[in-house]
């Protein structure tokens, strides 16, 4: 039996002409074999190609006509549903639920009134379009994208590796030849600034040639993605500036891209010769999994981007969504700080630093809160870098020891001789405008010397000019104590203090927290601590939580401890009661 006649034959075909029907189904199945060959030749991707064949083979049956196989045009419907929500393609996705209702009213219409069944492929014509219309304008932008950067690099690397626009098309190739798990890494060296500074920009590039030729020693796993460029290929690209770029596949080794990382690290912490001089050079790297099927890759380079902004302290990161949530909320802090009422919203809480001595209260260091309207209380570290991004280090400075003098008077007038510590973030402390706003704080609000410490970051006195220690001298004949902050992750920094005098050094929470596998360590801090006492500068435990702890931190011969194991931060409203509560209960009084 020939298609015409089995169409004919068919009960609801009985209403139309031969011929009327010959059209339809010339035209249906040119619309299917147009629209299913021109959306292949478009999509990027094997799996979609394959929904295609399949889309077409159900259609030719439905021609038939074949019940089933119109029945079954709503799995076909369903999956481009499916693929549709994968590519998170607003436009594919209106033409889905589109098609669906489409197709549902016209197997409908052939059900009740007898239309021609194969008219429920007429929903394929709107799959069909979108789908043409979104590849099209993906590949055109893409197109663009490429040629704009490759007219805008048409300078080669200075260090003749793969730019931008080559790992781009590496990246390309890949995730459509390839479904499986990769990842790409981006490495940050770090310390480049004083090299540019002192020795000058050439030296400058000739030590990234140098980092980059120890970056590319690691890279020779055949996991590694090869780069293309002009007749050569690299495994190594350089976005430009400091930072690199490899991609590697995890088939064969799931952990493949930690190890290379681990190596990197490694082999940049040994120190660099360059025009004469030892020069240290530090590396930092982030990843991003593709297994998601990531197919925009500035998105993936963004990512890269945004995990090492995210965790500065951090020398390995992994991206996660979380950190483009942190990314906005940031944003939103950023433009919450220009309003005139930010500071209403500040409140400083108290923690105390206690001797180890005789358990008294040696100062009460007062800690800066965001009472934030929509994400509640946040602690300082999850908003200081937003006040110093918006140039407001000086002016919360300023508020903040204004507030700590307001409380000091206040206790005083109670008769409690306390000490109190604020935290700045360094360099505006070496400002003259700051040292005179300080000097007149302490007239007006009658405070004696040593009676407000200052507290800043240790980074700040390994990197001070001889104006700065004249400024750090400056700030002590005023009458200001001071205390070095931050030296949890190199305690060993602590042997370069002696060219300045410091009240306070307080070691951080790392070491406490992890002492029991401190070994030689321990004898080493135990001597620098010795030293410190020496130059009559006191040494502080942060991060005590417990009793093991503190006789670890009394162990190393410190003069203080401070740590949830005391207390835990507390409002400063109800500071004159806790202070009270305490000489009460320690029988001692402040001195």
């Amino acid at each position: 039996m020939t298609l015409l006649g089995a169409l004919t034959s068919f009960p609801v075909f009985n209403g139309l002409q031969q011929g009327e029907l010959a059209l339809l189904t010339a035209f249906l199945g040119g619309l299917v074999l147009m629209g299913s060959i021109a959306a292949t030749i478009l999509t990027p991707l094997q799996s979609v190609r394959a929904v295609h064949v399949v889309t077409m083979l159900v259609a030719f049956g439905a021609l038939l006509p074949n019940i089933l196989a119109s029945y079954a045009l709503s799995l076909i419907f369903l999956t481009h549903l499916l693929l549709a929500l994968k590519a998170n393609s607003k436009i594919l996705l209106q033409a889905s639920f589109t098609a669906i209702a489409v197709y549902l009213i016209l197997l409908f219409s052939a059900i009740v009134w007898f239309w021609p069944i194969q008219l429920v492929l007429l929903p394929l014509l709107i799959i069909y379009i979108s789908q043409i219309y979104v590849f099209s304008v993906s590949q055109l932008s893409a197109e663009i994208s490429r040629k704009v950067e490759q007219a805008t690099n048409r300078k080669p690397d200075i260090l003749g590796l793969p730019d931008r626009a080559s790992l781009r098309e590496a990246y390309a190739k890949l995730t459509e030849q390839t479904s499986s798990t990769t990842v790409l890494v981006m490495i940050r060296l770090e310390g480049f600034e004083q090299v540019n500074f002192h020795l000058g920009r050439e030296y400058g590039d000739l030590l990234l040639a140098q980092s980059a030729n120890r970056i590319k020693q690691h890279l020779n796993s055949p996991d590694i993605l090869s780069i293309h460029y002009g007749n050569e290929t690299a495994k190594l690209a350089h976005l430009g500036g400091l930072h690199f770029v490899f991609i590697c596949s995890l088939v064969n080794q799931q952990h493949l891209h930690e190890q290379v990382i681990g190596a990197i690290v490694q082999s940049t912490l040994k120190p660099f010769n360059v025009a004469n001089c030892t020069i240290e050079i530090k590396a930092r790297a982030s990843f991003v999994n593709c297994a998601q099927r990531v197919s925009d890759f500035d998105n993936v380079i963004t990512f890269a981007f945004l995990a090492l902004d995210s965790e500065p302290k951090k020398v390995v990161t992994e991206y996660n969504n979380t950190m483009q949530t942190a990314k906005q909320e940031q944003q939103a802090r950023l433009a919450e700080l220009t309003h005139d009422d930010f500071k209403e919203q500040l409140e400083l809480y108290f923690q105390p630093v206690i001797r180890h001595s005789d358990n008294g209260i040696e100062f009460l260091e007062l800690l800066l809160r965001w009472q934030h309207p929509k994400q509640g209380i946040l602690a300082a570290g999850k908003f200081i870098e937003d006040i110093r991004i918006a140039g407001l280090a000086l002016p919360v400075a300023q508020y903040v020891i204004e507030r700590a003098a307001e409380i000091a008077m206040a206790l005083k007038m109670e008769g409690i001789k306390m000490a109190l510590s604020v935290n700045v973030f360094g360099p505006e402390m070496l400002h003259e405008e700051f040292i005179e706003f300080l000097d007149d704080v302490l007239l007006t609000h009658h405070l004696e010397a040593g009676d407000l410490i200052i507290e800043c970051p240790s980074a700040l006195f390994m990197s001070l000019d001889p104006q700065g220690v004249a400024m750090i001298a400056r700030l002590r004949s005023i009458g200001v104590r001071l205390c070095v902050d931050g030296f949890g992750e190199a305690p060993l920094v602590l042997a370069k203090l002696p060219k300045l005098t410091v009240d306070y050094v307080k070691v951080g929470q790392s070491l406490t927290r992890d002492h029991q596998h401190q070994g030689a360590l321990r004898g080493i801090v135990r001597g620098l601590v010795g030293m410190q006492h020496q130059l009559d500068c006191a040494v502080i435990c942060e991060g005590v939580e417990n009793q093991e702890q503190l006789k670890f931190a009394q162990s190393l011969n410190t003069f203080a401890s401070q740590g949830y194991y005391f207390e835990r931060p507390l409002s400063s409203v109800g500071m004159l009661t806790w202070i009270k509560q305490y000489q009460l209960e320690h029988h001692h009084l402040v001195d």
